[in-house]
């Protein structure tokens, strides 16, 4: 099962492994192209505890092989936060599967992509293991007539 936005708790997720479903969580934007993140297995964690392999499987992952990078930064000094699970920042991709801009939009354009690199306006922390994990929005967004 796949499953796409913000992945279901943990505890879900431990219940639908005890139903025998293995569940694989994607993120990404309509800007990136569809999912641009994927939680990809490690055959090591299936040796976990359930509910360890659902804390892992709650997190958004890793940079899919078309996405050229992806970072958790600091949006002020551009730098990435450390690998340490907890320190927040902002996500943000950069390649070829990453929007060349807002249509008829120079001023939005400029500000999402500022520094080489797709703002995505979603918080996160990245893991040691380069797992990145969302926590936050840096910035709201109201959905009206059924599409952002």
């Amino acid at each position: 099962v796949m499953t796409a936005a913000a992945p279901p708790p943990p505890s879900t997720l431990a219940r639908m492994q005890r139903m025998g479903f293995e569940v694989t969580h994607v993120y990404g934007l309509t800007e990136t192209y569809g999912p641009a993140v994927i939680c990809s297995w490690h055959p090591e964690w299936d040796s976990l505890p359930i509910e360890e392999q659902a804390k892992k499987r709650a997190r958004q992952g890793v940079n899919y092989h078309a996405l050229e990078d992806l970072q958790v930064m600091d949006p002020e000094t551009m730098t990435p936060v450390p690998a340490d699970g907890t320190t927040m920042g902002e996500v943000m991709f950069r390649g070829n599967v990453v929007m060349k801009g807002y249509l008829k939009n120079p001023k939005t354009t400029d500000k999402e992509l500022r520094g080489g690199w797709f703002h995505s306006g979603d918080l996160g922390v990245l893991h040691e293991d380069g797992y990145i994990e969302l926590k936050d929005r840096a910035k709201d967004i109201i959905i009206t007539g059924g599409e952002n």
